[in-house]
C-alpha cells in the first residue's frame, strides 16, 4: 500500500521565566506520519552564578483540551467565585478523622515498607484521573475542560519533586440537581456508585456544590475502603479549581494528599506522632489560619508549626510544601493500599529524552533534545508534559507537548466468500467472519450493505483499533427451497479499499414441519365463538420442539408449547371469540418458534352486524346471561348480560359450597347489553383457588346460575 507523507512542525517562540531559569518555549507541537520520528530542541538559560541540575519527568497526558492547558480563559469565571479561594474557617476539609488504632497500624506498615524498599528505590507513580463534572440543569457548576486541565497541570507541578505524576484520561458530565447540591450529606455514595470508574487504576475526582455544607473538599484514606471500592476518590467544590485570574489549585493538592495517605498535620494536636510522619512538627488546631513561620503552638515539642504544609489549614497562598517524610508515607500507602496505581504506565513511548537529569552551566545555556517517535504508536493525537525541576533554585518548569500521528487504517478479512450450511425454509443459520485492522489507525466501518434480503447482520457499523480484530456473525434465512446467492459490501475508511466485497451463498431445504394453513381468515357475527384446527406435522426423523406466541386478545390457543415426535402430528385449536367486539376488521400474527425455524401465521377476522330482528340490536327482548368467556379461564373472564328493562341487578360469585366469594355488581341498571368481568379475586382482594365457581345473577325477581372453571 503506497502512502504519501507530509510533515508539519510548529513551536512557540516565547520565553518563559521560572525563577532564575529560562526556557525557550513552553509548547511543542509535532506532526508525523506513522513510522517517522523527529527531534526537537529547547534551550535552557541559567541566569544564576551556579550550575543548576534539572530533573526531567515525562508525563503521558492521554486527554488534553484543544486550546492547550496553559492558555487563559477569562470568559469561564463563574458569578459566585469568592475573591479568595482556598480553605477558610467557614470552608474546611470534610475528610473524616482517622480511627486512632487504624493510624497506628498504618504507621507500622509505612515503617516496614520503608525498611524493605530503601529510600532510594522508589519508582514514579502515575495517578490516572477520571474526572466527573456534576452540575445543575441550568449549567451552574459545568466547569470547562480548560479549568480541569489547568488543575491537573497544577498537580503535576506540585508533586513533581515527590515522584507522582497525574494523567487526565477521562472527563464525563452529569446533570443532577440533587447530587450537585447535596453530595456531601446525602448523595456521596449514590453518585459515586453510579459514576465511579475502576478505582484500582484511577483517581476519581468529583466536582459539585459542597460550599453549601461548609466544605471545600473531602476524600477518604486509602485504608478506609477496599482498594476497588467506588467510595474512593476526592470531591471538590467546583469553585476551587484554578481560574484565569490566578487562583491556585491547592484544595485538590490537599485532598489528593489524603487520597495518598496523609493526615492533617494538626491531627492529634500536641501529641507525639500526631499525623504519622516524623518530620511534620506537632501543632494545635487552636492556632490554625496563621501564615507565621515563627508560630509554635506546641512549645514543649520540637519545631515550629508547619504553616507552609499542604496538609494544614492556613491563609491562601501560604502553603507550598510536602516534607520528605510525607513523601515516604504517600509512596508506602500507595504500595500497601493502592497497588493498582503502580500498574499504570509512567512515561510516554512517543516522547523521550537521552538523560533523566541535565546540568545547566552558570550564566550559560544548554540545549535539550526531545525525540518524537511515531514508529511504535498508532495514528491519533497524543499529549504529554516534560517537567523540569530543581531544588536550588526552587524550580518547576512544564513544557507541554503534542504529537499528531497520521496513520492509515487497513481492512483484512479471514474470508472473501461465505457459504452457509443447507438451511430449512424459515430457519436461520449463521457464519462468523473475522475482520482485522492491519493498519496504523482506527478502522471505522460505516455500513454493511447486502444485495439480497435473505442475508443480514445485526451490526450497522463497527470500529476496530490497530492490530485488533472483531468477529461478526452473518445470517441466512431462506423462505423457499432452492439456491440463494448474494454479496456483502463492507464500507470503511480504508483509503485503498473503501468498499470490500464478500460473496454469499446458501441453499434452502424443505422444512420437516408442515402446517395445515399459513394464514387464517374468517367472517363472524358479534358475540359468537368459533374454532379452527391447525395441524402440525413432523415429516422428519427428529423431534420438533415448538412454542406458540401471540398478542391477540380475541384469540386463545391450546397447547401453546410442546414437542412433536418424528412422523407424528399435533393438533392445535385456535378459538376465536367476538364477545363484546364492535363491527369491523381485526388482524394479528401468531408466531410458532421451533428448533427447525420460525413460522408466522397471519390471522384476520371480519365482525359483521346481525340481521334485523335479531335480539342483539336495540333493547334485548328478554333477560339472558351468556356463557362467560373464556371458560376455563385464568385469571380473568367476562360475561354478557342482556337486560330488557330498568331494574336492580346483583351479580355475585359463590363457590360450590355456597359461600360468597365476591360481589361483581349490586346496583340499578338501564336496559341494554352489560359486560361484567371477574378478575379471579375474592372480596378481600386475594386470588381465588382453582376450582368450579357459581355465577349468580338476580334481576327484578329473576335469577340465573351457571358454572365457571378457574384453572391456574
Amino acid at each position: 500500500m503506497k502512502k504519501i507523507f507530509t510533515l508539519l512542525l510548529f513551536a512557540s517562540a516565547s520565553i518563559i521565566l521560572a525563577d532564575d531559569i529560562e526556557v525557550s518555549q513552553d509548547t511543542l507541537l509535532q506532526n508525523l506520519n506513522y513510522g517517522e520520528s523527529a527531534d526537537r530542541i529547547i534551550t535552557f538559560t541559567n541566569n544564576t552564578s551556579s550550575d543548576v541540575e534539572l530533573t526531567i519527568t515525562l508525563v503521558d497526558q492521554t486527554w488534553i483540551p484543544p486550546l492547550g492547558r496553559l492558555s487563559g480563559q477569562d470568559d469561564v469565571r463563574l458569578p459566585d467565585v469568592p475573591s479568595e479561594l482556598g480553605f477558610s474557617e467557614d470552608l474546611i476539609c470534610g475528610t473524616p478523622d482517622p480511627n486512632p488504632e487504624d493510624l497506628l497500624v498504618t504507621i507500622d506498615q509505612v515503617e516496614r515498607w520503608l525498611e524493605r524498599q530503601g529510600r532510594s528505590s522508589r519508582n514514579i507513580v502515575n495517578v490516572q484521573i477520571a474526572w466527573h463534572v456534576i452540575h445543575q440543569d441550568n449549567s451552574v457548576g459545568n466547569i470547562s475542560d480548560q479549568q480541569i486541565a489547568q488543575q491537573v497541570t497544577w498537580l503535576n507541578n506540585t508533586f513533581a519533586d515527590h515522584d507522582f505524576i497525574f494523567t487526565l484520561d477521562i472527563i464525563d458530565r452529569t446533570v443532577n440537581n440533587d447530587w450537585f447540591n447535596d453530595m456531601y450529606d446525602t448523595y456521596d455514595a449514590i453518585a459515586k456508585q453510579a459514576l465511579n470508574i475502576d478505582s484500582y487504576h484511577y483517581l476519581n475526582v468529583y466536582t459539585s456544590n459542597i460550599f453549601i455544607d461548609g466544605v471545600a473538599g473531602y476524600a477518604y484514606m486509602p485504608n478506609q475502603w477496599p482498594e476497588g471500592s467506588y467510595m474512593h476518590g476526592i470531591v471538590l467544590d467546583y469553585r476551587t479549581l484554578p481560574y484565569a485570574g490566578g487562583y491556585d489549585g491547592d484544595i485538590a493538592v490537599h485532598e489528593i494528599g489524603h487520597y495518598l495517605g496523609l493526615h492533617h498535620t494538626f491531627q492529634g494536636n500536641c501529641t507525639t506522632g500526631n499525623d504519622g510522619v516524623d518530620d511534620t512538627p506537632a501543632h494545635h488546631d487552636d492556632y490554625l489560619w496563621q501564615c507565621n513561620g515563627n508560630l509554635d503552638s506546641c512549645p514543649t515539642m520540637p519545631g515550629n508549626d508547619p504553616v507552609h504544609n499542604y496538609m494544614t489549614y492556613t491563609s491562601d497562598g501560604c502553603t507550598w510544601e510536602f516534607t520528605p517524610g510525607q513523601k515516604d508515607r504517600m509512596h508506602a500507602m500507595v504500595a500497601t493500599y493502592r497497588p493498582g496505581l503502580l500498574e499504570n504506565p509512567v512515561a510516554p513511548v512517543w516522547m523521550t529524552t537521552a538523560n533523566e537529569t541535565i546540568t545547566v552551566p552558570a550564566n550559560g545555556n544548554l540545549d535539550v533534545t526531545i525525540n518524537f517517535d511515531a514508529t511504535a504508536t498508532y495514528g491519533g493525537t497524543y499529549y504529554g508534559d516534560a517537567i523540569f525541576t530543581a531544588e536550588t533554585p526552587d524550580t518547576s518548569i512544564t513544557v507541554s507537548a503534542t504529537l499528531n500521528i497520521t496513520g492509515f487504517p487497513e481492512i483484512g478479512l479471514d474470508a472473501t466468500a461465505i457459504a452457509f450450511n443447507d438451511t430449512y425454509v424459515n430457519d436461520t443459520s449463521f457464519v462468523s467472519l473475522e475482520i482485522f485492522n492491519v493498519g496504523s489507525d482506527d478502522l471505522e466501518i460505516s455500513s454493511f450493505d447486502f444485495d439480497n434480503e435473505y442475508f443480514f447482520i445485526d451490526e450497522s457499523e463497527l470500529s476496530i483499533e490497530p492490530s485488533e480484530s472483531a468477529e461478526i456473525s452473518f445470517y441466512f434465512v431462506p423462505d423457499s427451497v432452492g439456491q440463494f446467492s448474494g454479496s456483502l459490501i463492507i464500507n470503511s475508511n480504508d483509503i485503498t479499499d473503501p468498499a470490500v466485497t464478500v460473496s454469499l451463498s446458501g441453499t434452502g431445504e424443505a422444512s420437516p414441519l408442515l402446517l395445515s394453513f399459513s394464514d387464517l381468515s374468517d367472517t363472524l357475527e358479534s358475540n359468537t365463538v368459533t374454532t379452527h384446527l391447525l395441524t402440525l406435522t413432523n415429516a422428519g426423523n427428529v423431534t420438533i420442539d415448538y412454542t406458540i406466541s401471540h398478542e391477540i386478545e380475541w384469540l386463545t390457543i391450546n397447547n401453546e408449547n410442546g414437542s412433536i415426535a418424528a412422523n407424528t402430528t399435533e393438533l392445535i385449536l385456535f378459538n376465536i371469540s367476538t364477545l363484546f367486539m364492535n363491527y369491523g376488521e381485526y388482524t394479528g400474527t401468531v408466531t410458532i418458534s421451533t428448533n427447525v425455524g420460525q413460522f408466522n401465521i397471519d390471522v384476520s377476522i371480519l365482525v359483521v352486524a346481525l340481521a334485523i330482528g335479531d335480539e342483539i340490536t336495540g333493547i334485548p327482548q328478554s333477560f339472558k346471561v351468556h356463557e362467560n368467556f373464556p371458560n376455563p379461564f385464568n385469571p380473568v373472564t367476562k360475561v354478557q348480560i342482556d337486560v330488557p328493562e330498568q331494574g336492580h341487578m346483583q351479580v355475585v360469585v359463590h363457590d360450590i359450597s355456597g359461600r360468597l366469594i365476591t360481589t361483581l355488581l349490586n346496583s340499578d341498571v338501564e336496559p341494554g347489553y352489560h359486560s361484567i368481568k371477574w378478575n379471579g379475586k375474592n372480596r378481600l382482594g386475594a386470588m381465588a383457588a382453582s376450582g368450579v365457581y357459581i355465577l349468580n345473577v338476580y334481576l327484578n325477581g329473576q335469577q340465573h346460575s351457571q358454572k365457571m372453571l378457574l384453572v391456574k
